[in-house]
């Protein structure tokens, strides 16, 4: 099973559009679906895409080490496996949940508005 390690942003204008809550979400529905040991849930730092929150990313684990304060938790990084998810709510976030993560199966963009 593929690993991943899932960021929400905490940055202050993803927590006013509801960052807060699809944490709570995402962590409800990665416990709900017994997904811990394939996924690791964090709060990522701002990625300066605030007008696209609340934003996500999920990236596969690939198993190295983790710094503390490193790029990742502040910018997308343009890695293999990496999918930025943003405008997300408590809803949409479980579907990343059962869909992505839990099938390996990234959820496509909705359709822009005209």
């Amino acid at each position: 099973m593929t690993k991943y390690r899932v960021s929400v942003c905490k940055g202050p204008d993803c927590r006013k559009g509801g960052a807060d809550r699809v944490f709570a979400a995402a962590r409800e529905a990665i416990q709900r679906l017994g997904l811990p040991r394939a996924c690791e849930l964090y709060r990522g730092g701002c990625y300066g895409l605030c007008h696209l929150g609340p934003n996500v990313v999920v990236r596969v684990d690939t198993g190295r080490k983790r710094d503390f304060l490193s790029q990742e938790d502040f910018q997308l990084m343009g890695w293999e496996g990496e999918v930025h998810y943003g405008a997300m709510t408590s809803e949409k976030i479980v579907r990343v949940v059962e869909e992505h993560l839990a099938k390996n199966t990234p959820v496509p963009p909705e359709p822009t508005k005209p």
